[in-house]
């Protein structure tokens, strides 16, 4: 079965001339671009194209422009950007996580330029990326051919799964600690079986830089792997609490019951209008908003999306609303979407507003003179046992009423909330059929968020 996953993954000589055509175009182009403006600095492949560890479906490409050794942030950044940006003509884009760079598509592949500063080992880096050459150097060292082929294996069971991914919208394992894990554990088999054995906090120090128990001392992860080539970086600090959960569950779970399911899951066609009657059978209502995108970095926007939907879930707690789920989608360019399971979007007119306890008698003369001819007072004063309490009407009972009138608001994100302002849209239940009339993809989302059983749990 691993052979079969293996043939399917691993990149052909087709696949291997097509990406290198790619990158000598644009290597070409930059260093010709870097000697016309007298600039003394060398472009590289970094990331898992240098290190053949790439799967053949990837299409993502870095390239490196590497400054001399105590260049200035600034110049890296200033400099650097523009040469990017002249190597790759028009149609670029800047991306931004810890360090700027610019992206562009390039004959099928997404192509990260990325300014550096050229560092030794043990040295403190100058921007966020001066690491990566060093990563390259001793990946390079440790993985021999079939090791390659374990991180493929990785790498794939890791997206197949879900869990692949240092980016925000993720919160996963990067392709370097895929790396990592097969040179300390020496195998695909070797990670998996060692993962079964994690425990809510795992620590790994190839190198040795910690004594016993010193690392959780440092560092506050889940997972926690010392970067070789820097003894104060976890390289695993991206990596979320569900993410470290879920793959632990999941390497339990293929190493009882192994199936290719776990590296290539079955997408079946979804019926949206059942979905949505599985969830009214449920007794839940689920309830979907649709505002622009705003343009910005994915880690940027990702970051907005998320305080932004943590915002939302609140204003519907603080209103009664129980949220049972919550999901957010964004295809990065037109829409941002913020997806809620709710127990009920309808709540009774009444709710118990409570007072003070009887032997406070100026809180209770407030109390009463407030409540005794209110007009929202539905039932009340009377006391329950040492309390003063009392049944007022609601001032939002129906949830889309209550998002469409307080989610403008709300104190979102700055860009999500420009958008907001621009317009927003609400569905609830039925209507959200419509909706992915527009937008085909949300079908499989909404599936996972009221389905909840994972692909790969058969």
């Amino acid at each position: 079965m691993l052979a079969e996953v293996i043939n399917r993954v691993k990149p052909n000589a087709k696949d291997r001339e097509m990406v290198m055509s790619v990158v000598n175009k644009i290597k070409g182009n930059l260093e010709k671009e870097a000697r016309a403006r007298g600039l003394k600095v060398r472009v590289e492949i970094e990331g898992s194209l240098a290190k053949d560890t790439w799967v053949a479906t990837d299409r993502d490409i870095d390239l490196f422009i590497i400054f001399p050794h105590g260049t200035s942030k600034e110049v890296v950044k200033e400099v650097g950007l523009e040469l990017a940006k002249a190597g790759v003509g028009e149609g670029w884009r800047l991306g931004y996580a810890e360090h700027p760079y610019v992206e562009a598509f390039v004959g099928g592949y997404t192509v990260d330029i990325v300014p550096s500063v050229e560092i030794g080992e043990g040295e403190r880096p100058v921007t966020a990326v001066d690491r990566t050459p060093l990563h390259t150097k001793f990946v390079l060292k440790k993985l021999d051919e079939r090791m390659r082929d374990d991180v493929r294996l990785l790498k794939q069971f890791m997206k197949g799964i879900g869990v692949y991914g240092a980016e925000l919208k993720v919160g996963g394992f990067s392709g370097y600690l895929c790396e990592l894990l097969v040179i300390n554990y020496g195998s695909f088999q070797g990670v998996l079986q060692e993962a079964t054995k994690w425990k809510g906090r795992t620590v790994i120090d190839y190198m040795k830089y910690y004594r016993e128990g010193e690392a959780e001392q440092v560092f506050d992860s889940p997972l926690v792997i010392i970067d070789p080539v820097d003894r104060r970086r976890n390289a695993a600090a991206a990596v979320s609490l569900q993410c470290y959960a879920t793959f632990i569950a999941a390497a339990n779970r293929f190493l009882e019951k192994p199936s290719v399911e776990y590296f290539f899951p079955v997408t079946e066609g979804v019926d949206i209008y059942k979905v949505l009657e599985k969830s009214k059978e449920r007794g839940t209502s689920l309830v979907v908003i649709k505002t622009g995108c705003p343009k910005l970095p994915s880690d940027v926007l990702w970051g907005e999306i998320q305080k932004s939907l943590t915002k939302t879930v609140g204003l519907l707690e603080r209103h009664d609303f129980r949220v049972l789920d919550q999901k957010a989608w964004s295809d990065e360019e037109r829409h941002v979407i913020f997806m809620l399971e709710l127990e009920s979007r309808r709540l009774r007119e009444g709710k118990i507003h409570l007072g003070p306890k009887a032997w406070y008698h100026e809180d209770v003369r407030k109390f009463l003179e407030k409540h005794l001819k209110g007009e929202n007072v539905l039932a009340g004063p009377s006391i329950k046992e040492d309390r003063w309490y009392v049944e007022i009407k609601r001032k939002y009972k129906e949830v889309k009423e209550l998002l469409g009138r307080e989610f403008v608001k709300l104190q979102l994100s700055k860009d999500i909330m420009e958008e907001v302002k621009k317009g927003f849209r609400i569905y609830a239940d039925e209507e959200i059929a419509e909706l992915c009339t527009e937008e085909p993809r949300l079908i499989n989302e909404i599936n996972a968020l009221t389905r909840k059983r994972p692909p790969w749990l058969n």
